[in-house]
């Protein structure tokens, strides 16, 4: 099993690739029947990436993504309070005025 424990955070998302393998006579061919492979998707210097996943770790990468995202989402919601702290503040100094 994975070896991500719960301070572990990544960045990026997990999902299900679907995809044909070129082979003439594989059961894909038609486009119905697509081969699935988990992958953890993520941008990297513009460009994006993907890193296949074995699926004995797909839980504990999707655990650690969704990590991430609330640790996102917290600190988000910190820097828009810290914003609207400051608007307040020059805003009752200038009514002071």
């Amino acid at each position: 099993m994975a070896t991500f424990g719960p301070e572990r955070m990544i960045r990026g998302s997990v999902v299900t690739h679907r995809r044909r393998c070129g082979k003439p006579n594989c059961r894909c061919a038609d486009g119905e029947a697509l081969h699935e492979s988990t992958v953890l998707s993520y941008s990297e210097g513009g460009r994006t990436r993907f890193v296949m996943l074995p699926a004995a770790e797909v839980a504990a990468v999707r655990a650690a993504v969704e990590r991430y995202a609330a640790a996102r989402a917290t600190l988000e919601a910190s820097g828009e309070a810290g914003r609207a702290t400051l608007i307040a503040r020059l805003a009752a100094r200038r009514r002071e005025r």
